[in-house]
This record gives structure tokens, C-alpha cells and sequence, in this order.
């Protein structure tokens, strides 16, 4: 994974491994969890990840879920698919 952006690092990462918390991501990528944190803010910024919060025990776990990529394509775009009937 050399030469690619922390972001490219971590959203490869999470769309192979969905459902990690930060700290499960930081450790797998010998990453500071800072840097994860910052990075996962960031792609949730951008729509590209989304966050589901867990609760099992009195802890609250932060889950990590790349978005579907059906929805990443413009709305548009999907309606002209559809029109295909492929």
C-alpha cells in the first residue's frame, strides 16, 4: 500500500472489512487512531463511509461502513440505467 494517501488506505480497507471501529482499523493499518479518526471524518464528509453506533454493553462501539455503491452514482444516472431494463 505504499505511495497512497492515508484516505485511499482507509477507504480501500474499510470497503474489505466493513463493520471495524477505529480503533480495529488503526491497529490492523499500524495507524495512529488519531489519524484513522480525522480520515474517517473526512470520508464521512464526503459520503463515502457511514457510521453505525452499537451498544452491547454500557460502551458504545463506533462501526464503520463503506456507502453502497449504487448510491454513490447521480441520481440521474441510475434513472437512465434503470430505463435500460439490462
Amino acid at each position: 500500500m505504499k505511495g497512497k494517501s492515508s484516505e485511499q488506505k482507509i477507504y480501500s480497507f474499510v470497503c474489505e472489512n466493513p463493520g471495524l471501529n477505529t480503533y480495529q482499523i488503526s491497529k490492523k493499518l499500524k495507524m495512529s487512531g488519531g489519524r484513522v479518526r480525522h480520515t474517517l471524518k473526512m470520508l464521512n464528509k464526503k459520503g463515502l463511509v457511514r457510521f453505525k453506533f452499537e451498544r452491547k454493553s454500557p460502551r458504545i462501539k463506533k462501526l464503520t461502513y463503506p456507502i453502497e455503491f449504487w448510491k454513490l452514482i447521480p441520481r440521474i444516472v441510475r434513472s437512465e440505467i434503470k430505463k435500460l431494463k439490462i
